[in-house]
């Protein structure tokens, strides 16, 4: 009886830490998740520039990787460098001279595409820099969508050059 007891027993603590250890290991999957974005959307290669270190504003740039089948709009962003963060964009007219737009109505995010946010493009402006940013400063954004905020560490890179982007991406 004692020795059925104890492997009865045994059984029983096995099993628990069995389950248990399952229950972690979905939470701990559940909590990656969230890490890396929100439902397959995610920022991906941010950076930020600045002309000088005493400039009083700057840009920031990155690629949104939307895997969701849902359309996201990009409404807005904030950082913790700057007065005031927007969205921005580059246009030319038709006799060549390029002007920079505040974009007032956001950006739609397709379903299963890229939205690059490049120099010369969609940006965000970021104005009334509140201190200096110099090459391998990092510093906060969070990028406001119509349902989700996705916050991430931006690296200040003034000397990154554009790199070639898929054409077969949207823009």
């Amino acid at each position: 009886m004692k020795n059925s007891l104890i492997i009865i027993l045994a059984f029983l603590v096995g099993i628990s830490v069995f389950f248990l250890g399952k229950q972690k290991q979905h939470h701990k999957m559940h909590f990656h998740g969230q890490q890396i974005g929100h439902e397959n959307l995610k920022v991906v290669q941010p950076y930020a520039r600045v002309s000088s270190a005493s400039a009083k504003s700057g840009a920031i740039f990155f690629i949104i990787e939307n895997g969701t089948n849902l359309e996201h709009k990009l409404i807005g962003a904030t950082t913790d460098v700057a007065k005031k963060a927007e969205l921005h964009t580059h246009s030319v007219d038709g006799d060549g001279v390029m002007s920079m737009a505040k974009i007032n109505d956001g950006v739609n995010i397709e379903p299963k595409s890229r939205s690059i946010f490049k120099r010369a493009g969609n940006h965000v402006m970021i104005m009334g820099l509140n201190r200096s940013l110099m090459n391998g400063d990092k510093i906060h954004l969070e990028l406001m969508f119509e349902n989700k905020v996705l916050k991430l560490e931006v690296l200040v890179d003034n000397k990154r050059s554009e790199k070639k982007h898929d054409h077969k991406m949207t823009h």
